[in-house]
Parts: structure tokens; C-alpha cells; sequence
């Protein structure tokens, strides 16, 4: 199954054509914008303008989609960067109304925002956003400058890894395997190919140490650079304000988190006694029975629309589109991007889901997973551009609640030794969106210290911090090899959007919440939570969660996700010993 992107644009020519269209309407009306006055007329103005970016970005999602299917095509390569050249004059204009809306003074954003109350949330954080906004033409050059920035930096990263390619004997026979191919062995049955596949990978960076740093200290100094001038306190700040959520949250989050590292060793011990092997981290994700189940296309589909339609019919309906539209781009190939995510960055096209799908059950999971982005996407389409999409803290809750639907209809159908393989599978697959992301934001943060207090941390020096995180994690139950250090070099989101990695975290302890919620009320949920992800991000996260009863604020609150983990190790334990 793959994307047809000519659904989208008959070719390249067309998809920057567009693009170069908006960008003058949006030009036009941000010219007219800056020299109006009346209120009225300025609301109306905010419409032709988002209408305008809401077609211009139906560009960006084709030039990503274009690129990231065959990141190795110059036609793709050429592409983005063209788009992303437009995208930084969009930018800089965008700039331009906003800079204006921060220099009204609160009367008039009051009435402006009775005039419409589809923009009050937009308003209100541009109010909010005055303090840490520059001076129009600082905010522009930032704007122009954004296309040589750590964005246009990253894709070096992103371009070296999904070029890797590794010559490996398996059963035998000498393959040649792809970065997700070869990730995907760490799945495997077979103890000796797993850290053989390992070590190639993670050792294959070391090649690279030196762009891979120097690449790294650039994107952390530009991030850091524009925290400081934009006056956040610290670093990390500045994504936090882009979250809507305080740093008083995120740290206690951090900190919770950290209280219950136990129940990581706990898990990886009773692992290591089942399997009968000191374990390695290359063994973190290894099947705990040699009986592998594998997943066909077709299996894993039905599975997933079963648990969507035993939630809700509409839900079920919203995601068996994915499949009969071809809106799933599916299997790993050389230069494609690794991973997988869901992309709707327009309200004028449908979400989109790209996976390296290999058959086994974390793949099952990691399809449910994106499509609950879909569903997302395709129920905030309902709002207008400004509105749609919403901070990284909830853009994952939709995503890991069902990989919940997925997990507990699944387990119910399989053998006592399947049904133990999923519970071990969806417990490392916890552990991996809360412990590995809080230790991932904790590498990150201490990396950005370093870089920031002596302007420079070399490969050994990022290495060593990140080997000490993953034995603040592990401690002696698993065993850390040497070349494991070189795994924070593979962790796209350090490059792409530094301190993103939280949000993982945030949402995965949220969603456990919501989760239970659902359980104890049934269908009834159902309709509440189909109306919070169609309001998208019209109202604040705090506004959005009230809705079906939660607040993150109160005590005890990230508490009650990790005692939801540790019932899970309890059930898997209960589980082996019948």
C-alpha cells in the first residue's frame, strides 16, 4: 500500500505553483493588514489570511510526503528546499500580523475577539506571546533566516541516516537492510543476531561522529540562542510556552517520572530470569518466547477497525478510511525516512499515515498508533486552519489511546504465551514513551547546559552523558555495551525539535487517565472524547482536558499513570506464574 500523490498535485510544478499563489495572496492581505485600522476589517482580513496559509500548506504536505518516501530523489530534495525557502517568506509575513495584534492594546483585542470568538484562543495567546516577541524586523529576519536555521540543519541528519544501508548474514545469507529493517531486528528470536544487528548500527554513526556533533552543538546553539533573546528562563521554556503548559508541570512530571525508574528494573530482571540470559540493551525489545507471532497487512487491519468500531461507529468509520483511500504508505524501502508518523498539516486535505510496517506486534501497535493521529486530524479538520492542530502534549493523545483500544482487544484473543508476549511488548512500549523520553529530555537538557556553559560538547563528551542516563534508568540489570553510548545520535528529535521528547511522556501519563475514565464510563466517553479531538486546538489544553474531567495540576496526578504501569507488570507476573 502506497501514497498517491498525485491525489494531492498533478506534480512538483503544480505543488510550487500553488505555493508561490498563496504566498502573494497572503502578501497581499498582510500589506493591507498592517495599514488597517478598523477592527471589523481586521477580523476579516485574519480570515483571508488563514484561508490562504490553509492552501499553502496542502504544498508543504506534499513536498514532506514527496520527500520523506524518497529522501534520496534530487526532484524531493529540491522540492522541499524550494518549498521551505516559501515557507520562511510565509513566515516572515505571518510575523508581520502578528507583530501588529501585539501591539493593540487589550480593549481592542477584547472586541476583536467579540467579533469572533473562532479566533479568542489565537488572540489571547498573542496577548500572552507579547513578552517574549521581538521587534518587527528582528521577528522577520528570524523569519528569513529560519531557512538556513537548525530546521534546514537537521535535514542533514535526517539525510545521512536514511541513507544507511548494512550488509548483514541472516539464516545464512548476506542482506543488504535499511535503517528501519535493521532496527527491527532488535525483535528478533534469534539473541546473537540482535546484538550483531546492533552493534552495526549504532557503531555505523560513530562514522559520522563528526558531522553528527557538529551538527548537533549548531541546532542546540540556534535553539538556545533564541530562548535567550526571547526571554524564557531556560531552554526548555520555550517549548513549554509552545505547549501551553508551565514549566512547573513539565518538571514535576520529570521528577515523578523519575521516582518510579524502579518498576523499569523491576521489569527488565523478571525479563532477564524468563529468557534465561543477562540481558544487553540490545535486548530490551526482544521477544520473550522464540514462538514470534507475525502479523499479515490484513490481520493486523482487522484488528484495529474491530477496536475502533467496539468504541465508537464513527470512530471506526474515520479510520477504515486510511485503508480504503490508500491514505497508508506502508512498507520500509531504501530512502525512506524511518519511523512512522501521521501528517495533516492542511484542513483542505485529508490526514495521511506513513509506517515501515514488518509484521510483528509492536508494528500492529505503531499502525494503531498513527491512525489515532488520523483520527485526530481528520476530526479537527471541522476547524478552521488557526485551530486545527494543537500543542505537542495532546497531539499524542489521541494516538496512544488507540494503541489502548488496540492492546486490550488483542490481548483477548490470543494464547496464554501470546497474550504474555503482548502484555511484555505494550509494557516496554510504556516504558519506552515515558522512562526512555524522560531520559531522553534529561540527556537533552544536560547536553544544552554543557554546550551553553563551554560552547562546545564533543561526540565522547555527548556520548558520556548519555551513558549516564541510561544508567540512572537500568542501573545493573541490563547490560550498557560501548557502542549503545552512540545511540542519543539516532534520536531524530533531538535534531529536528529539540525538548519535543516530553510531550511523549505527558501524553502517555494522560491518556492512561483518560483511559481509565473510559473503562469505568463506557460509551458515554466515547462522545466526550470524539468532541475534544474535534475542537483541535480552538481552546486552551487546560480548557480541552476539563472537558472530560482532567487536570493535570492536580496532586497526585502523574502518580496514578505509573501505578497503571506497575498493575501492568503486576498482571504480566500473575500472567507467567498460571
Amino acid at each position: 500500500m502506497n501514497w498517491n500523490l498525485k491525489e494531492i498535485f498533478q506534480d512538483d510544478t503544480a505543488a510550487t505553483e500553488n505555493a508561490k499563489l498563496r504566498l502573494n495572496e497572503i502578501k497581499k492581505y498582510v500589506e493591507e493588514f498592517e495599514n488597517e485600522q478598523e477592527l471589523g476589517r481586521l477580523v476579516e482580513l485574519i480570515k483571508k489570511i488563514e484561508d490562504s496559509t490553509d492552501n499553502f500548506a496542502k504544498s508543504s504536505q506534499y513536498a514532506w510526503m514527496r520527500y520523506s518516501t524518497d529522501t534520496e530523489s534530487s526532484e524531493s530534495q529540491k522540492l522541499i528546499g524550494s518549498i521551505q525557502q516559501l515557507e520562511a517568506e510565509l513566515s516572515e509575513s505571518l510575523v508581520k500580523m502578528e507583530v501588529k495584534l501585539a501591539a493593540l492594546d487589550d480593549a481592542s483585542i477584547e472586541k476583536m475577539i467579540d467579533l469572533d470568538k473562532n479566533y479568542e484562543h489565537k488572540l489571547r495567546r498573542i496577548v500572552e506571546r507579547r513578552k517574549h516577541l521581538l521587534s518587527k524586523e528582528a521577528e522577520q529576519t528570524l523569519a528569513l533566516m529560519s531557512v538556513s536555521g537548525r530546521g534546514a540543519i537537521s535535514k542533514i541528519h535526517s539525510r545521512l541516516e536514511s541513507a544507511y544501508t548494512f550488509d548483514i548474514e541472516i539464516d545464512g545469507k548476506l542482506k543488504t537492510l535499511t535503517v528501519e529493517e535493521i532496527k527491527a531486528l532488535r525483535r528478533s528470536t534469534d539473541s546473537h543476531l540482535r546484538k550483531r544487528a546492533m552493534k552495526m548500527f549504532f557503531e555505523r554513526f560513530q562514522n559520522d561522529s563528526m558531522v553528527i556533533t557538529e551538527v548537533y552543538n549548531l541546532i542546540v546553539k540556534n535553539y538556545d540562542t533564541e530562548s535567550k533573546i526571547r526571554r524564557f528562563p531556560k531552554p526548555i521554556s520555550m517549548m513549554n510556552f509552545e505547549n501551553e503548559v508551565s514549566d512547573e508541570v513539565v518538571d514535576k512530571l520529570i521528577e515523578v517520572t523519575d521516582q518510579y525508574t524502579n518498576l523499569v528494573r523491576r521489569y527488565y530482571d523478571w525479563k532477564s530470569k524468563i529468557m534465561g540470559e543477562k540481558l544487553t540493551l540490545a535486548d530490551i525489545y526482544a521477544p520473550i518466547s522464540a514462538e514470534r507471532r507475525i502479523f499479515t497487512f490484513d490481520e493486523a487491519k482487522d484488528v484495529i477497525l474491530e477496536s475502533y468500531y467496539a468504541f465508537n461507529q464513527s470512530a471506526g468509520d474515520i479510520v477504515k478510511g486510511f485503508f480504503d483511500t490508500s491514505r497508508i504508505d506502508l512498507l520500509p524501502k531504501k530512502g525512506k525516512v524511518g519511523g512512522a508518523y501521521c501528517i495533516y498539516s492542511t484542513t483542505k486535505l485529508p490526514p495521511y499515515v506513513l509506517t515501515n510496517f514488518n509484521g510483528d506486534m509492536y508494528d500492529v501497535m505503531t499502525l494503531a498508533h498513527e491512525l489515532g493521529h488520523g483520527l485526530h486530524g481528520t476530526l479537527s479538520r471541522k476547524q478552521t486552519f488557526f485551530n486545527h492542530d494543537t500543542p505537542l502534549t495532546l497531539a499524542e493523545l489521541a494516538s496512544v489511546f488507540g494503541e489502548f483500544l488496540v492492546f486490550d482487544n488483542l490481548k483477548n484473543k490470543l494464547s496464554k504465551k501470546e497474550k504474555m508476549a503482548l502484555l511484555a511488548s505494550k509494557i516496554e512500549d510504556t516504558i519506552a514513551t515515558t522512562f526512555r523520553q524522560n531520559m531522553f529530555t534529561k540527556f537533552e537538557l544536560r547536553a544544552h547546559k554543557k554546550i551553553s556553559t563551554d560552547g562546545y560538547a564533543d561526540w565522547n563528551e555527548l556520548n558520556e552523558i548519555y551513558h549516564d542516563e541510561l544508567k540512572n534508568i537500568f542501573g545493573d540489570v541490563v547490560e550498557i555495551p560501548e557502542w549503545y553510548k552512540n545511540e542519543w545520535a539516532m534520536v531524530s528529535h533531538f535534531f529536528e525539535t529539540p525538548f519535543y521528547v516530553y510531550a511523549y511522556n505527558f501524553a502517555h501519563c494522560l491518556v492512561i487517565t483518560l483511559y481509565q475514565k473510559y473503562l469505568e464510563e463506557g460509551r458515554t466517553f466515547a462522545e466526550k472524547y470524539l468532541k475534544l479531538l474535534e475542537s483541535g486546538g480552538k481552546y486552551t489544553p487546560e480548557e480541552l482536558l476539563a472537558s472530560v474531567g482532567i487536570d493535570v495540576k492536580e496532586e497526585g496526578f502523574w502518580e496514578r499513570a505509573f501505578r497503571f504501569i506497575e498493575h501492568l507488570v503486576d498482571e504480566l507476573e500473575e500472567a507467567a506464574r498460571d
